[in-house]
């Protein structure tokens, strides 16, 4: 099984059909989309996706003008909808249950606004434990001097108290002293904020995970998407 998650970019836009070209191409049976965007621009995004096969999506949607995550996929789910209570944006953050795993799909917001969800994530995480989940997004989060040049990010350490709960950075575990960034900033700054953290029970079944540049070369988003196999 290959999940793709991807930070579209202001939902796609005027690249929806170049995004949707390169989603076909990537064969995914999985999609996390990232700045998925309310309105009319969720509704051409959403008939995009079901001329490729992805029947199956989350109802949780933004208003219009506001950006969330959007799993869909080729096969069935059960949607539990948001994670946590109280959020400002609830739709940033939706969990799914697959036959053999659980999904959260995230789209952090910037600085110390995505404290809140972070709490959401690993507290719902937590209920997990022993289990096959992961949670795969746009975290906006990078280890310093790792997963950026300098030391910015101030909610780093919430990737360490995610692995304390027993969900590893898959790609950061098979890579662990490279530097590979996912997002570019407009003064051409490098980070790794695109993250799969996956349980124990799912990692031992996970197969590769990498990052896809081309479609960020070629000016589809200005993330990278990354893509996971699952042997499940």
């Amino acid at each position: 099984m290959r999940l793709l998650a991807w930070n579209i970019r202001q939902g796609g836009g005027s690249r929806l059909a170049r995004i949707a070209s390169a989603l076909e191409h990537h064969e995914a049976d999985i999609l996390v989309l990232s700045e998925y965007r309310g309105g009319q621009s969720a509704v051409r995004l959403l008939a995009a996706l079901d001329a490729l096969g992805y029947r199956y999506a989350t109802t949780l949607m933004p208003p219009p003008g506001r950006a969330g995550v959007l799993i869909t996929a080729r096969c069935p789910f059960h949607e539990h909808g948001m994670v946590g209570i109280g959020l400002t944006e609830p739709y940033r953050m939706v969990s799914v249950a697959f036959a053999s795993f659980r999904l959260v799909g995230v789209y952090m917001p910037n600085l110390l606004a995505k404290v809140p969800y972070w709490g959401a994530l690993i507290a719902t995480l937590l209920g997990d434990c022993g289990g096959a989940a992961l949670a795969i997004g746009d975290f906006n989060t990078c280890r310093p001097y790792l997963d950026e040049a300098g030391a910015i990010d101030r909610t780093a350490h919430y990737m360490d108290r995610i692995a304390e709960i027993g969900f590893c950075d898959l790609w950061r575990l098979r890579n662990p002293a490279v530097r590979e960034y996912s997002w570019f900033s407009i003064r051409g700054n490098g980070f790794r904020i695109d993250h799969a953290f996956l349980s124990d029970a799912l990692a031992a079944c996970a197969g590769s995970i990498r990052y896809s540049h081309e479609e960020r070369l070629a000016g589809l988003s200005d993330h990278s998407p990354l893509i996971l196999e699952l042997s499940i």
